[in-house]
């Protein structure tokens, strides 16, 4: 399980989900790091996934709210 990991700041909640580790991109990137297979056959999709990370933090510190195509996502399924 994830804790709450909060300090003083004001967050967006795409914010905090990838603070907390609990965002779906931070699940994955950890499931990858944890799984030997998939180390090296998850690499490519593991800098992506730190890559859309980064791009939501600076989304949220330069507009104050996350982006759109994030916070309206559906599972495809």
């Amino acid at each position: 399980m994830r804790g709450y990991k909060e300090k003083g700041n004001i967050n967006t909640p795409m914010e905090l989900a990838i603070k907390n580790e609990i965002y779906r991109v931070s699940l994955a990137v950890d499931a990858i790091d944890r799984v030997p297979s998939l180390q090296k056959l998850g690499a490519h999709a593991n800098e992506k996934f730190r890559d859309i990370q980064i791009e939501c933090r600076n989304n949220a510190y330069k507009c104050g709210v996350d982006k759109p195509s994030m916070v309206n996502w559906k599972w495809p399924y």
